[in-house]
């Protein structure tokens, strides 16, 4: 999945150079349009990889923290939406980082905090583009863009939190019969 994200960066970088010369030497207001969406594209796949590699690396994050909690109410609602039947055909752009042989469920909690908070981070962040409908006016292109890729970060979140309460429940369990030993 990551060199996929990669080549599929790199190719809508060399699309938007591609599409910014030949914008530049016909002037056509087509090539404008295409050159706005590969600029979008390039931005919402290169901002993923610059969230996935360089920001997350970084963070210190707290898996108590409040807004990690997750709360019994909130289990209604993932029910309500099936996750336990499609979790698994979401991809993992990592799957190395939740392998329970090379890492303690405490770590793979920390993981998902982790994951939770860059595909919220993207959520937002997928909003930045609306900032060139000034510039360019042509809003279609950048808020269409922005809400379905947004759109596409909602379960991601939904399932950091869903698995991360189940492991932190079976991390309860296991930390609880070690202190009756």
């Amino acid at each position: 999945m990551e060199s996929l994200m990669k080549r599929a960066t790199i190719w809508s970088g060399i699309g938007l150079l591609t599409l910014t010369i030949l914008y530049l030497i016909f002037l056509q207001k087509v090539l404008l349009g295409l050159t706005l969406t590969f600029l979008v594209t390039f931005y919402q796949l290169g901002m993923r990889l610059f969230v996935g590699n360089v920001i997350e690396p970084r963070l210190k994050l707290g898996q108590d923290w409040c807004w990690f909690k997750v709360s019994a109410g909130e289990q209604r609602p993932y029910r309500l939406l099936k996750v336990k039947k499609w979790k698994n055909y979401l991809p993992t752009y990592s799957p190395e980082k939740y392998d329970l042989r090379r890492h303690s469920l405490s770590q793979l909690v920390q993981t998902m905090v982790a994951a939770e908070f860059d595909h919220e981070l993207m959520f937002a962040l997928t909003y930045l583009p609306l900032v060139l409908i000034v510039p360019f006016g042509d809003p279609a292109i950048f808020v269409s863009t922005s809400v379905i890729v947004s759109l596409v970060e909602l379960p991601f979140i939904i399932l950091q939190r869903y698995n991360r309460t189940r492991l932190q429940k079976l991390l309860r369990r296991r930390e609880g019969r070690q202190r009756m030993k």
